[in-house]
């Protein structure tokens, strides 16, 4: 009984969704919006790619309604469905493809060209989320990084740290040592790193 309300008032608000009254759109999207989150959660991503997922549902629902044929059979509810199933594909594919790209770039970097170190760099700051698999391909970069460039002990748990996008904070906490220890290692790190010409704003966080 409550889904055949809810399809039915579903229809009346696309009826007049139709009609040019488009603000009745946030009250067809109140309906469905906690189901399609709950979904998209489902990844278990983190909430600004659940977020912009959701968005892209919310613009492919609302082209939906302006089109959709109320006299059909097949309720709105399975074009909600299919919609959301669609744009969870498409991340899945995209993600699956960039995590292709990062491993296959990860092994095949050069290190002595500061741009591939620079593109390096943004991929793992930028992504604070890496499966197993791309923490083992990590950690072996930076091992082989690390050597090369001839870091003590603790400027190399520094190094790591701020690889895997950690602010001076939360490295300060996981080495327990003053923030301020953080600091001035960084800035001894970032002179040394701007001699071989590798990128500085590693440590800009």
């Amino acid at each position: 009984m409550h889904d055949t309300i809810k399809e039915n008032q579903t229809l009346n608000w696309i009826q007049t969704i139709q009609r040019g009254q488009v603000d009745c759109f946030n009250q067809l999207l109140e309906v469905y919006d906690q189901d399609i989150m709950k979904r998209i959660k489902m990844l278990n991503i983190s909430k600004e790619d659940c977020e912009d997922i959701a968005q892209i549902v919310r613009y492919k629902l609302y082209k939906q309604v302006l089109t959709y044929d109320i006299e059909q059979p097949q309720p709105f509810s399975h074009c909600v469905n299919d919609i959301i199933k669609n744009a969870k594909i498409d991340f899945i594919r995209k993600a699956t493809s960039e995590k292709e790209q990062f491993h296959t770039k990860m092994l095949t970097i050069d290190r002595s060209n500061k741009y591939e170190v620079d593109y390096l760099i943004d991929k793992v700051v930028d992504n604070k989320h890496h499966s197993f698999e791309d923490m083992i391909i990590f950690n072996h970069f930076c091992s082989s990084f690390i050597k090369e460039i001839g870091l003590n002990a603790f400027e190399s748990r520094i190094v790591n740290c701020t690889m895997q996008g950690k602010s001076k904070k939360e490295i300060s906490k996981e080495l327990n040592v003053p923030i301020k220890h953080i600091y001035n290692a960084q800035y001894r790190l970032k002179n040394r790193l701007n001699k071989q010409e590798i990128v500085s704003v590693l440590f800009d966080n």
